[in-house]
């Protein structure tokens, strides 16, 4: 019984210690927000607007009282509320990022981990370097899109004028055809490109209730648009009126991802169903296929840029490997959940949780 005793000790020292070093600041609070305990480094947050004469002793205060940071007391208090309301449980985490009010121009992150006996572990650290790297990033993509644009157009405008000339012999209808299909797929994925840009730089406007039935027709609609030649069998199940909400241009783009994701890869004559139905969490988006499963160790991947299960099949489909890291992108705006489920040669089943605060 000592020896467990001293051993629980010596990893609880072990574990301070390591707390007491790190360079992020380190706060653990207790159910109503209060200051338990903090490392070193989160002393100079806490107390970064008191003068050295008004320092209090921050043990005991309310975490949103010490740091007066309107940016983080507004996400703080949303991430509690939803603490509050039983959104989270022991071991899930939340996260945010909020400019700094000590030094201008610096980015900080946050992370709020929910611990057993109804206590918080908020860790903030420095996140400009990264932040301005990512920024750099998505700017560059989304000039370097903008600019392709339009001399893409023009080509394509003149690929299809000669293409269709009458007197244009066969040898030349091949060539024309093979680069007006290369143009379309340089296209698609321009646009894509400009998506997730316009997804990351937050472009958007507010949020409004989106009349989901009728944007889930509306993707019905458009996928038979595509289903011509496939002939698959498309099915939509309207199991609840709920709406969300959000933006409508932005989930009607990720939800029809989702279904023409499942028509390129289910064979033609297929099922594909579309299910949209109140659950005991929110409310749950479903897109159900048949078709050729994916593999276990591809799953985590799906959602990365330009990720593809079989590349050459990708290809053959028309798919810019763009299209699931949008709907992720998509979903995170609306703090919704994506879990993929798949078996190779039976299908697969994307599910989208949208949370009750998202419901109207």
């Amino acid at each position: 019984m000592n020896a467990t005793y001293e051993l629980s000790d010596l990893s609880s020292d072990v574990f301070y210690d390591a707390l007491h070093a790190l360079p992020d600041s380190v706060i653990l609070l207790d159910d109503k927000a209060c200051v338990l305990w903090h490392n070193p480094a989160a002393k100079t947050l806490l107390t970064a607007f008191f003068t050295d004469d008004d320092t209090p002793d921050v043990l005991g205060k309310p975490i949103l009282k010490l740091l007066a940071n309107e940016y983080f007391i507004e996400a703080f208090s949303q991430v509690y509320q939803d603490f509050l309301l039983g959104k989270y449980k022991a071991e899930q985490s939340a996260n945010f990022k909020f400019p700094s009010k000590i030094f201008v121009g610096d980015v900080q992150m946050a992370q709020v981990s929910f611990l057993p006996a109804s206590r918080m572990l908020l860790r903030i650290q420095n996140y400009t370097r990264i932040h301005h790297l990512e920024q750099m990033r998505t700017d560059f993509v989304g000039n370097v899109s903008h600019e392709l644009r339009t001399p893409l157009t023009v080509l394509m405008g003149y690929l299809e004028t000669f293409g269709s000339a009458p007197d244009l012999s066969a040898k030349w209808q091949r060539g024309f055809n093979l680069m007006r299909e290369q143009a379309r797929r340089m296209n698609n994925i321009v646009n894509d490109l400009l998506m997730l840009s316009r997804l990351e730089n937050d472009e958007s406007e507010p949020p409004a209730a989106v009349d989901m039935p009728r944007v889930l027709m509306q993707v019905f609609d458009d996928a038979q648009a595509s289903n011509a030649e496939s002939a698959h069998l498309i099915d939509l199940h309207l199991d609840t009126p709920k709406n969300l909400l959000g933006l409508e241009v932005y989930l009607h783009s990720a939800i029809l991802n989702l279904v023409l994701n499942a028509m390129k890869y289910t064979p033609a004559g297929g099922e594909i169903s579309i299910i949209w139905e109140e659950v005991k969490d929110g409310a749950l988006l479903s897109v159900m296929d048949n078709g050729i499963g994916i593999a276990p160790e591809h799953l985590t991947r799906l959602t990365e840029r330009f990720y593809r299960v079989d590349s050459g099949r990708s290809r053959a489909t028309g798919g810019t490997g763009l299209g699931l890291a949008i709907v992720k992108h998509v979903l995170n705006k609306h703090d919704a959940r994506l879990m993929i489920e798949s078996t190779e040669g039976e299908g697969s089943a994307f599910k989208v949780l949208f949370p009750k605060s998202r419901l109207v």
